[in-house]
C-alpha cells in the first residue's frame, strides 16, 4: 500500500473512532467546547501522521492552547475546582498521546510495514530506504513531474569520512542508526528518507520546489550536526529538484543503482523546453 494511502486510511479511521462516540453516544447534549476539543483530537491526529512526532507535538501543543482559552469562561465562573481540573488535564494528556506518542508512532511504522513485507528495499543497519529504492524514487519524480509538472527534489546530507573512519563498526551503526531517526524525526512522514551505504543520507521531497528542498535540508543539516556534537563541515548538504537539475538526478539515480528505468526523454532538451 501506498503511503499516502495509508496515511489516508488512518486519519479517517482515526476521525471515525473519534467522532462517532460523540454522533451515537447517549443524548447528553455535550457542551460545544467538548465537540470543537474532539475536532482537535482529529486535527492532531492527522498532523501526527502526516508530520510526525514534531508535526504532532506542535498541532497537540496548540490543541492545548486552544482548549484552556474556550474553557476560559467555565473557570471563571467555576473556579478550579476538581473536576474542571480533571478535564482539562484529560484533554491534555489525550492530545499529548495523540501527537507526540502517535507521531512517533507513525514515524517508525512506515518503515516497519516494509520491513514486515520483506521488502528488498531497506537498508538494514539504519532501518530507513536503500540505494535502489532512492534510485527508483528519483525515476518516479522525475516521470511525475514531465507528465503532471508535479515538484520534486532530493537533498543529500553527507557524513564527513573523519564522523565515521576512526570507529569500530557497531559504533558507526549506532551512530548512522541515531542520524537515521533524528532525520526521520525532523521531516515529513510523506518525505522518504534512505541511506546510501557511504556516509550519506537522502532525503526525497516529493510535492516541493527545490527552495523549499533546501529550506528543510538545512535544518535537517543543523539537526544532526547537534546529534553528533559536529562541526559545520563535518556535515554537508546538496539539494537538487526539477526541472533546474533533471540532467544530476538522473545521473545521481543511475549511479545508485544502474539498472533503475528513467524517463526515456529526461536531459537537457527536456530541461530547457520545461523551465
Amino acid at each position: 500500500m501506498k503511503h499516502s494511502r495509508f496515511e489516508a486510511l488512518i486519519i479517517a479511521l482515526g476521525a471515525i473512532v473519534i467522532i462517532t462516540p460523540v454522533l451515537l453516544g447517549p443524548p447528553l447534549n455535550p457542551q460545544w467546547q467538548e465537540l470543537v476539543a474532539q475536532g482537535l483530537l482529529v486535527v492532531v491526529l492527522a498532523s501526527a501522521v502526516h508530520w510526525g512526532r514534531d508535526g504532532g507535538s506542535l498541532a497537540a501543543a496548540a490543541a492545548m492552547f486552544a482548549y484552556v482559552v474556550i474553557r476560559v469562561p467555565l473557570l471563571s465562573t467555576e473556579g478550579l475546582t476538581s473536576n474542571t481540573v480533571g478535564m482539562i488535564l484529560t484533554r491534555m494528556i489525550t492530545f499529548s498521546l495523540v501527537g507526540v506518542l502517535g507521531g512517533e508512532l507513525f514515524a517508525r511504522l512506515k518503515y516497519l510495514l516494509a520491513r514486515l513485507e520483506g521488502s528488498a528495499m531497506l537498508d538494514h543497519v539504519t532501518n530507513v530506504y536503500n540505494r535502489r529504492y532512492c534510485a527508483r524514487a528519483i525515476g518516479d519524480g522525475i516521470g511525475g513531474f514531465q507528465r503532471y509538472q508535479t515538484p520534486f527534489s532530493v537533498a543529500l546530507v553527507s557524513l564527513s569520512p573523519g564522523l565515521l573512519n576512526d570507529l569500530h563498526t557497531a559504533r558507526q551503526n549506532t551512530m548512522l542508526r541515531t542520524v537515521a531517526s533524528r532525520i526521520r524525526n525532523d521531516v515529513r512522514l510523506v518525505d522518504d528518507i534512505g541511506y546510501l551505504g557511504d556516509g550519506r543520507f537522502m532525503l526525497l521531497f516529493p510535492h516541493t520546489d527545490k527552495s523549499g528542498a533546501r529550506a528543510a535540508s538545512d535544518r535537517v543539516c543543523a539537526t544532526v550536526r547537534e546529534a553528533l556534537g559536529a562541526r559545520d563541515q563535518s556535515v554537508v548538504t546538496v539539494t537538487l529538484g526539477c526541472p533546474e537539475d533533471i540532467d544530476a538526478l538522473c545521473e545521481l539515480a543511475r549511479s545508485l543503482d544502474p539498472e533503475v528505468d528513467l524517463p526515456l526523454d529526461a536531459g537537457v532538451d527536456d530541461v530547457g523546453q520545461r523551465s
